[in-house]
């Protein structure tokens, strides 16, 4: 009988030591699939912001030979240089000083007189 309740002791040990032994293998293979799903969204990321960093650097390219252009036309089509255009809208912009007539009820008001052409 001890010889009986001794297998049976030892049948339980066995199964939970291999029990404990599968769980964790179990663990250790969702450890590893884990660690590969995180590598392949690492790698993913990386050329997401690789080919982010490639179109930047197209557009900056693009918008410096639009910019280009632009000032090559600017100069081949207008007669003065862009700096004396500026200088004329300046001109153009300046606040007129406007004067107020004066009123005075005294004063009848002025007739208007024939539009010379």
């Amino acid at each position: 009988m001890i010889f009986a309740v001794g297998v049976g002791i030892g049948i339980l040990i066995q199964r939970y030591i291999l029990s404990r032994g599968t769980h964790v293998a179990i663990l250790e293979k969702e450890l590893n699939q884990v660690k590969g799903e995180q590598l392949s969204m690492k790698d993913a990321l990386q050329q997401h912001y690789s080919q982010t960093a490639d179109l930047a650097q197209n557009m900056t390219k693009s918008y410096q030979d639009l910019y280009e252009h632009l000032a090559k036309g600017a100069d081949q089509f207008t007669e003065k240089p862009l700096a004396d255009l500026k200088q004329v809208l300046d001109l153009t912009n300046e606040p007129q000083k406007l004067e107020e007539p004066e009123q005075n009820s005294e004063e009848k008001p002025s007739e208007t007189t024939d539009a010379k052409p």
